[in-house]
């Protein structure tokens, strides 16, 4: 069996796999606008999220993006994250309400953004993240995707992980089929967890530190003021939050986060 019935995932909860709460839990909020820049070729980025007026409010610890969906419309959002949900929770922060704050006080130049009010209004979910589920087999039952808690602690991406941990349970199911004995299945399907771990484990680990330290709004104040406007920097901040660096080879930004996501230990 696998569950893969997203983040509350009664299915989960009902065979005893409860929530760890010493993971990241994120928020994203969501809309449709309408802009002449829907078919541009590249998303737009905004790595200082304030819940007010730039520099004279809170910068919290998340992002805000538009993405152009070729339609005549983009995708608008903005995601924030917190080490616990426990400290989410006490954050108590209206994300529906932050975000028309953040256009209103922040909108990217440039977009001439309109709301499309038929296409929905702002919308938003819960993000668990660093594998906050587990464990990922046991019982024969395997966890994917946001049931496992497998969206990233840097950028709040979920689907790619979603799709490979689709991948790999069915390789080792299909490899179970096939096994003579009881102990060679389970010890078959005993390896998607193996696997997801070894691939993600060590960069989840980076991402549960690097949460723990964006929390703290004095030491994001000093990474946008002094950090963002170094080449070097938003070229390491940018491989390293996207998850586009090359595990194997590569240049040096690319060696020395593998090898982070190595001598880590795993989430």
């Amino acid at each position: 069996m696998v569950a893969a019935d997203g983040v509350s995932s009664r299915f989960a909860l009902s065979v005893g796999r409860e929530r760890r709460d010493d993971r990241p839990m994120g928020t994203a909020v969501r809309a449709y606008y309408r802009t002449p820049r829907h078919d541009d070729p590249f998303m737009e980025s905004h790595l200082e999220l304030w819940d007010g007026e730039p520099g004279r409010s809170n910068l919290l610890p998340g992002y805000g993006w538009i993405f152009p969906l070729g339609d005549g419309t983009v995708n608008v959002g903005l995601g924030s994250v917190s080490s616990t949900p426990a400290r989410q929770s006490a954050a108590g922060i209206d994300y529906r309400r932050l975000m028309e704050t953040w256009l209103e006080k922040s909108a990217p130049e440039g977009w001439d953004l309109v709301h499309e009010p038929e296409r929905g209004p702002i919308r938003g979910a819960a993000l668990p993240m660093g594998y906050n589920r587990g464990p990922l087999y046991a019982d024969g039952v395997l966890l994917a995707g946001d049931s496992a808690g497998m969206v990233s602690p840097f950028n709040g991406e979920g689907i790619a992980y979603g799709l490979q941990a689709g991948r790999v349970a069915a390789e080792a199911i299909s490899q179970a089929r096939h096994r003579a004995s009881d102990e060679a299945r389970e010890a078959t399907l005993a390896t998607y967890a193996d696997r997801m771990r070894a691939d993600l484990g060590g960069y989840y680990t980076l991402g549960r530190w690097f949460v723990r330290l964006i929390e703290h709004p004095e030491i994001m104040r000093v990474c946008v003021r002094y950090g963002l406007p170094r080449k070097v920097v938003m070229q390491f901040t940018l491989k390293l939050l996207s998850d586009c660096y090359e595990p194997h080879g590569g240049d040096w930004v690319d060696r020395v986060i593998a090898g982070l996501t190595r001598v880590v230990p795993s989430a």
